[in-house]
């Protein structure tokens, strides 16, 4: 079987990557493309129609006429952050496979909204990160299970770019989801509590520095609170270097400290390095390749669809609900200037 995919809204700019990926899988086809608001997007839909072959009467402006008219079997969303909810309200009653750019959502209420649009409907619904395609991730998550530093009793995770290109666009608009934060805390704070195998922090203190000059964060420090002790997750846009193009200094990437050991994926001379009781002189591990499914998220999901099997971790929508307790706690915490409990709700 041929699964329909449909691309709908450019707002992130990884959505052109999404669409090759359609292109070059097997099993799926690109029917058509919808950009409702193509003033505010980061991604091209002419690149799809130039560079893709797609032909220019498979563009779309209206999302509903788009998806009634081309009957998808997917819908890939990439809107901006603030949009989620509302995205997936309005395809979730078409009883489609979802996939949407990561973060879950911009507050815990929109997340909760997601997942009972979902829960109403045939609809499924996936998170997309593109890190979890990246099997340095998934090797750190084996070697965290298989024991070899002990229990975790801290996470610290450092993350950003150099800024969130184009200067003008929406990510640097606060009422549309921007700041350094909602881009790059939820990636902290949704792979920290995979590794940790779902445990949460009690409380979170949080700050923020936006420039006098811009209405977002540029800078913010996240202070989680654990019954084994503090994890800290830190993000910028302040980097010398997009980490794409160029590594940049300081690394990005996460240090896991166990009860007998400590794993870093921020050593420049090993994409992971391991240190022990046992072997304090620490070692590097290569990760291994990664299962099919895990190459992108188009794989992932015609796996999913084939197999009917649910999402996993980073990609279920209600373990990322979880974890984006992080978030909303966070930013609760850097409005009021307080340590805050572990939020539940908006």
């Amino acid at each position: 079987m041929t699964w329909r995919v449909v691309g709908a809204n450019f707002d992130q700019m990884h959505m052109n990557t999404n669409l090759e990926w359609v292109v070059d899988h097997p099993k799926t086809e690109l029917v058509g493309v919808c950009d409702e608001t193509p003033a505010d997007s980061t991604g091209s839909v002419q690149r799809v129609v130039d560079e893709l072959g797609l032909p220019t009467d498979r563009v779309y402006d209206s999302l509903d006429q788009c998806l009634e008219e081309l009957q998808p079997d997917v819908v890939i969303g990439c809107p901006k952050n603030a949009d989620h909810a509302n995205f997936v309200e309005r395809v979730a009653p078409h009883n489609l496979t979802i996939a949407i750019e990561k973060p879950l959502a911009t507050t815990l209420a929109d997340a909760d909204r997601m997942l009972d649009a979902v829960s109403g409907s045939d609809s499924r619904l996936f998170i997309n990160w593109p890190v979890l395609w990246d099997p340095v991730k998934h090797a750190v998550k084996r070697l965290v299970e298989a024991g070899t530093v002990g229990d975790v009793q801290e996470v610290q995770y450092y993350g950003g770019n150099a800024g969130a290109p184009p200067d003008d666009s929406w990510f640097y608009d606060a009422d549309a989801g921007g700041g350094s934060l909602l881009d790059y805390l939820c990636y902290g704070a949704t792979f920290a509590t995979w590794f940790r195998d779902g445990d949460l922090p009690t409380a979170v203190t949080a700050e923020t520095y936006s420039p006098p000059d811009m209405e977002v964060d540029v800078q913010s420090a996240t202070v989680c609170r654990y019954e084994t002790g503090l994890s800290t997750f830190q993000t910028s846009w302040r980097m010398v270097t997009n980490p794409w193009e160029t590594p940049p200094q300081p690394a990005k990437g996460y240090e896991i400290v166990g009860t007998h050991g400590s794993i870093s994926t921020r050593e420049r001379s090993a994409s992971i390095r391991v240190q022990t009781n046992d072997r304090p002189e620490g070692y590097a591990v290569e990760p291994d390749s990664l299962a099919p499914r895990f190459e992108n998220v188009v794989a992932y999901l015609v796996d999913r669809l084939e197999t009917g099997a649910e999402p996993e971790g980073p990609a279920d929508p209600a373990f990322c609900r979880e974890a984006h307790r992080i978030v909303e706690t966070a930013r609760k915490s850097a409005r009021t200037g307080n340590p805050e409990p572990l939020a539940e709700t908006e």
